[in-house]
């Protein structure tokens, strides 16, 4: 085999390789499904839940079932807003 031909071979292979990857992280990308629409107001509720046993409890549903009931993500957006806006009260800028 020329050393053209051994190039032509390993550039395919590089390739194939790259194209296997993409494939299977697109799979994987479907496979873990849309992002929940709540998911960012959770991620704020984290941040508060040892100030809230609601918002623990509330956060703590989220990571178990993945969802949470419109009602529920409106209390917590209350909540989040109640507690935001005390602790910039708490620490002017």
């Amino acid at each position: 085999m020329q050393p053209t031909e051994a190039l032509i071979v390993v550039g395919v292979a590089f390739v194939v390789a790259i194209a296997i990857r993409v494939v299977r992280a697109r799979r994987a990308a479907l496979n873990r499904g849309p992002a929940h629409v709540h998911g960012a107001l959770m991620k704020r509720a984290e941040l508060h839940t040892e100030r809230s046993p609601f918002l623990r409890k509330v956060v703590s549903e989220f990571k178990a079932n993945g969802h949470v009931s419109n009602r529920q993500a409106e209390a917590v957006e209350k909540a989040l807003m109640r507690f935001e806006n005390k602790s910039e009260a708490d620490n002017p800028r």
